[in-house]
């Protein structure tokens, strides 16, 4: 255990473990907050740390953080996997590069470099899978539904009243409608979505049929 310690404190090991240490204490922070523990006053140290922004969005990255993948999950997962891999293959490689090459001075600078690179790399490969857990699915706007048919759900749509139901992927969805001609849709009735009217935050409808008419006409 000693030597264990005594080698994370050297060059190049030691920029692993710095920042592995962090990581680690930040991750210490979310494990509190998570059991909402109030330690000593932890509590408060991590309302001050909601004002922080800790993660990033997977638009951050740039160029090769990019190309590689790494922005697709939140950065401090992303940096918490990159440190462990780096801190421990540095730890391994100066164990045996220094056995096998001795005590060498350019041995720690070449032994960063690489073990950067390695790092980047299997920590690309390791966050691919994490990717689909933090998509963000964007939701439909209010005009997507403009063109979809529905279907009447109430006795009577008004310019005032009225509400549909309209399939979205399997799923129903229950939506406000309103027709500026009284007395042309009632329950069970077919309706298509023409526009969305934002000051009644509801949706514009036409029987159908006389669509299709008008259409038909034309």
């Amino acid at each position: 255990m000693h030597e264990l310690i005594e080698a994370s404190l050297r060059f190049p090991t030691v920029v692993f473990t710095i920042g592995l240490g962090i990581a680690l204490l930040y991750w210490l922070f979310v494990l509190i907050g998570a059991l909402d523990i109030d330690l000593l006053g932890a509590g408060k140290g991590l309302e001050a740390l909601k004002g922080v922004k800790l993660d990033a969005d997977a638009d951050a990255g740039g160029g090769l953080w990019d190309s590689l993948g790494l922005a697709a999950v939140p950065i401090t997962i992303t940096l918490s996997i990159l440190l462990l891999v780096g801190w421990c293959g540095s730890l391994l490689a100066m164990h045996y590069g220094t056995a096998a090459l001795g005590a060498s001075s350019w041995l720690p600078g070449v032994v960063l470099v690489a073990m950067t690179v390695v790092a980047l790399l299997v920590t690309s490969l390791a966050v691919r899978p994490l990717a689909p857990v933090f998509a963000v699915a964007e939701g439909k706007s209010n005009r997507d539904y403009v063109g979809h048919t529905c279907t009447i759900s109430t006795g009577h749509v008004d310019d005032g009243f009225g509400q549909a139901t309209v399939e979205d992927g399997g799923t129903v969805l229950v939506i406000a409608v309103r027709c500026d001609r009284p007395g042309k849709l009632a329950r069970g009735d077919s309706a298509l979505i023409i526009d969305f009217d934002a000051d009644r935050q509801a949706y514009l409808v036409e029987p159908s049929a006389d669509v299709m008419a008008r259409q038909g006409v034309e």
